[in-house]
């Protein structure tokens, strides 16, 4: 090897910009991997529908060691988008941050974000169930000079207690460090699998709070393909569980006729 050839890690957390963009006061919205992958497809129904520009990414030594593939093309894992139309930041990831990288990459993040002018983060993120949620709604947590305003919505409920752990929690506790309000949106979706329900909802408040006319349709559609198929689902589990009993029951009929 030679030895004048400098070998670079990876850094503990740092915003590599690759495109210039001024945007006034952008309102930053971050999307992680979490119940129904909610945020990631609320994050890529803004990003596609208004063609917002990939401006930065994050290398960290906390992400994994994973390339993503999107429509066949190589992207960061750990992306950022900006809209000067929206004045909007868009912050979206696949893969998770280790445990021990959280603070380095969540600080690098705000004050990143700090330095674009953004003084408002909301987090959007899904809260696990089984099945398909019986009752859609939105929760909110939020900084105290957040909450007045959340609260006014007929569509958001606050949430009494809780835990938000990842890397949204870890955002959110930088938020209270700073000069920058900070909450989360968040709502019930399925575990196991993507949940455009779920995505769809956090989008219709978040419509609702900045009026950003993100059009849903897309997602209505594949909430409804989805809630069929769970349904689907159900009846075959049933059918199965009753036949079981039923051979069940022969069976202990003829064991003892």
């Amino acid at each position: 090897m030679n030895k004048d050839v400098k070998v670079l890690g990876a850094p503990e957390a740092q915003v590599v910009q690759t495109k210039e963009m001024k945007l006034d006061t952008p309102l930053m919205v971050c999307c992680f991997p979490s119940a129904g992958v909610v945020g990631p497809i609320a994050a890529h129904t803004i990003i596609d529908q208004f063609k917002m520009e990939e401006i930065a990414h994050l290398r960290s030594k906390y992400m994994p060691s994973a390339a993503v593939f999107l429509e066949g093309r190589l992207r960061h894992p750990f992306r950022i988008y900006g809209s000067n139309k929206l004045n909007l930041i868009v912050v979206t990831a696949e893969l998770p941050v280790a445990e021990e990288g959280l603070y380095p990459v969540s600080s690098a993040i705000l004050d990143w974000g700090a330095a674009m002018g953004v003084k408002e983060t909301v987090v959007l993120d899904g809260i696990p169930v089984q099945g398909l949620p019986s009752e859609r709604k939105v929760l909110f947590a939020a900084e105290e000079e957040k909450v007045g305003e959340l609260g006014k919505s007929d569509k958001m409920e606050i949430l009494d207690k809780g835990i938000i752990t990842g890397i949204a929690g870890s955002i959110l506790a930088e938020t209270l460090c700073r000069e920058m309000i900070g909450f989360a949106l968040l709502t019930p979706a399925i575990t196991v699998i993507p949940d455009p329900g779920g995505a769809q909802q956090l989008l219709e408040a978040l419509n609702q709070l900045y009026d950003l006319k993100i059009d849903l349709t897309e997602l209505i559609e594949g909430s409804e393909i989805i809630r069929r198929k769970m349904e689907e689902m159900a009846k075959q589990v049933d059918g199965m569980q009753q036949k079981q009993a039923n051979a069940g029951r022969r069976g202990y009929e003829r064991m003892y006729a």
